[in-house]
């Protein structure tokens, strides 16, 4: 027997040479290495036909059929034992998009199959997501079809996809029952031909994640109106200036408390975990922690596990402020709120209580400016009204104000008379108009009524008839050809007025032209 390595989208072709499954191994084997079989074989070739019984103790042997059967259910056990044991029977046999069926099950009941970590050689690609991106990671031995989806990419993707590269990559396996593939979706990739350090942090990531550190369900809600705000940051960086200057802006009474840290460097990570024990003991109502951009190597204590643990673990909600936009370091993921930059986390931190307070000076300036216009109209309003009552008679005022209401309401009068008059005028002539336009439709249905009526007589079979033309049937069939009638058949020939029953003396057929 020789065991074969034989890569699963070629299984049909090794089949038909005449392999076999061994579905306990798991593996294709052959009792003869044929020419066409030593592609798929590592071992050596046996110089002689007596050297077969010397390579098979080099191999796994078969198990027995017997033992195999014990170890399989009653499905699985009829398809291994195959005909030789039951008797040939179709309805035994499943069919394609069952055991597809089944197999796609299987990966979705196989909890190990929804996230999986695999590294290797990106292949298969062709340079264009369309709009998603196909393409296959390799090794030495093997490759595995993968499929990054848009949506991911958006994110996921921080580099520029090309064949060759090794990737890192966090993903769920997938089984499509149409095509019978398997392929590896991908929620996460890295591009690790930098070096081992890209590797290890996504291992660190990945373990983090695993025990639930960066899960939002932990995630603390920021004060709305804190009163004191922790920084933990280098005194001399650019970072803290920006946000005291932000924070200022925003709310000049919010109290900073700011604790020194090395931001890089072999002592930043024990000085960013004591400054996190000290200011989370201090009682400030957020935290601040971060720095002012960097390269990857600057960022190393903010990925630093002890510090992400140390975050994660604070009583204080954290608000991270690492580097600039695209930057993301461990800590992003377990603090409370991530930030972009130190300018952003202060936004976030400090709500802007000044935008308020000059908002509501500029609603009390306009509200004085209309009190004071208001004050001034009645003010000038009052005093018309008293010169005009201390310079004319009480008596002739009343009069005057009598006259003008009885002018104001004949005009008012003759205007509803005018308009009354005018819609009068308008429902006449719209009435006429109707009418009108109703014995136009009457008399046009009419005329076409009338047409139809004529077209449709001259349609009736009855009315041809009247024109000496006769409907001719044979033994109640109508006769269309002299075919379909011989010498002394009896005729029915039906005319307008009656039928009448002939006899066939003679046929005569129309001379072809």
């Amino acid at each position: 027997m020789y065991r074969l390595n034989v890569p699963y989208r070629e299984k049909d072709l090794v089949k038909a040479l005449g392999a076999r499954w061994n579905p306990v191994g798991k593996f294709w084997y052959c009792e003869e290495l044929t020419d066409d079989l030593k592609l798929w074989y590592d071992g050596e070739a046996p110089a002689a036909p007596a050297a077969s019984a010397k390579s098979e103790t080099r191999l796994n042997p078969l198990p027995d059929t017997s033992l195999v059967q014990e170890t399989l259910s009653f499905g699985e056990a009829e398809a291994f034992s195959g005909p030789a044991s039951f008797g040939f029977d179709p309805g035994r046999y499943r069919s394609v998009s069952e055991v597809n069926g089944m197999i796609s099950q299987a990966f979705f009941a196989t909890s190990s199959f929804r996230k999986i970590l695999v590294k290797g050689e990106v292949t298969n690609y062709n340079g264009v997501a369309r709009p998603h991106y196909y393409f296959s990671i390799k090794d030495a031995k093997a490759s595995l079809s993968c499929r990054l989806w848009a949506e991911t990419a958006r994110t996921a993707l921080k580099f520029k996809l090309e064949n060759g590269q090794q990737v890192a990559i966090t993903g769920r396996l997938e089984y499509y029952e149409a095509r019978g593939e398997a392929s590896l979706i991908v929620s996460e990739i890295y591009n690790i031909g930098e070096g081992a350090a890209n590797l290890a942090l996504l291992q660190l990531k990945n373990k983090l994640e695993a025990e639930g550190i960066f899960a939002p369900e932990h995630k603390k809600e920021i004060p709305k109106h804190p009163k004191t705000v922790g920084v933990l940051t280098s005194k001399d960086g650019q970072a803290i200036r920006d946000i005291r200057a932000v924070s200022h802006r925003r709310d000049p009474y919010v109290q900073l408390v700011l604790y020194h840290v090395n931001v890089q460097g072999k002592n930043a990570v024990p000085s960013i975990l004591a400054g996190l024990r000290q200011l989370d003991a201090y009682g400030a109502d957020t935290l601040i922690l971060g720095r002012g951009g960097g390269s990857n190597e600057d960022l190393d204590a903010f990925n630093d596990e002890a510090v992400v643990r140390a975050v994660y673990a604070a009583k204080t909600p954290i608000i991270s402020a690492v580097g600039h936009e695209g930057h993301w370091t461990l800590i992003d993921f377990a603090a409370d709120l991530r930030a972009a930059t130190p300018s952003e986390a202060a936004e976030k931190a400090v709500p802007d209580v000044m935008s308020d307070v000059r908002r509501l000076q500029q609603l009390k300036s306009g509200l004085d400016e209309k009190m004071r216009h208001q004050l001034t109209l009645r003010r000038l309003r009052l005093e018309t009204g008293m010169a005009r009552l201390l310079g004319h008679d009480p008596a002739r005022l009343l009069k005057e104000r009598q006259e003008r209401l009885g002018r104001e309401k004949e005009r008012l009068g003759k205007s509803l008379a005018e308009i009354l008059r005018l819609r009068q005028e308008r429902l006449q002539d719209g009435a006429e108009r109707l009418g009108r336009a109703v014995q136009e439709a009457l008399r046009l249905r009419k005329t076409r009524w009338e047409l139809l009526t004529v077209t449709l007589n001259g349609l009736s079979p009855t009315a041809k008839l009247v024109k000496g033309f006769g409907y001719i049937t044979s033994s109640g069939r109508p006769l269309t050809t002299v075919d379909e009638a011989a010498a002394g058949d009896l005729l029915t020939i039906r005319i307008h007025d009656g039928e009448l029953d002939a006899r066939v003396e003679e046929i005569r057929r129309k001379e072809e032209e």
